[in-house]
């Protein structure tokens, strides 16, 4: 809860979560190239160069209040087939219009969960490679 007692809404736990998760890459050494990428439908929460230097990340951040996650699982289960769709557009989208920053990179996609108690730290789980484009599934 906030300081003035009201549940906190879906659009504040989000950005809080991509807060707390843009702070979690940083301190594992990525470099944060750019936060909240749209192509036409679709967006990136992050975009982050993985610290080898030679891996593109795009994340997908997925943030629950402890109690929610208690009650409908892991954060991670929010990016089903559709959601990766968009999440492989999106990348594909960038990819192209970002050759210079993209080029010969291998390329990623990842989802980071943020758990967010109502009293406490935060706990992050960073899965890597989430998200696999296979054809005829998410593309």
């Amino acid at each position: 809860m906030n300081s003035d007692d009201k549940p906190r809404s879906h659009r504040e736990i989000g950005s809080e979560g991509e807060d707390i998760a843009v702070e979690y890459l940083l301190s594992k050494n990525y470099s944060v190239v750019a936060r909240n990428y749209y192509a036409s439908h679709a967006e990136l929460d992050i975009i982050a160069l993985d610290p080898d230097g030679e891996t593109v990340v795009f994340c997908e951040v997925k943030s629950r209040a402890e109690s929610v996650a208690e009650k409908y699982g892991r954060p991670a289960t929010a990016v089903g087939r559709t959601k990766q769709k968009f999440l492989v557009y999106a990348a594909n989208d960038y990819i192209k219009k970002h050759p210079r920053e993209c080029g010969g990179r291998r390329v990623r996609i990842d989802v980071i969960e943020v758990y967010l108690p109502r009293d406490g730290v935060p706990k992050v789980r960073h899965l890597r490679n989430a998200v696999t484009a296979r054809v005829g599934y998410n593309m």
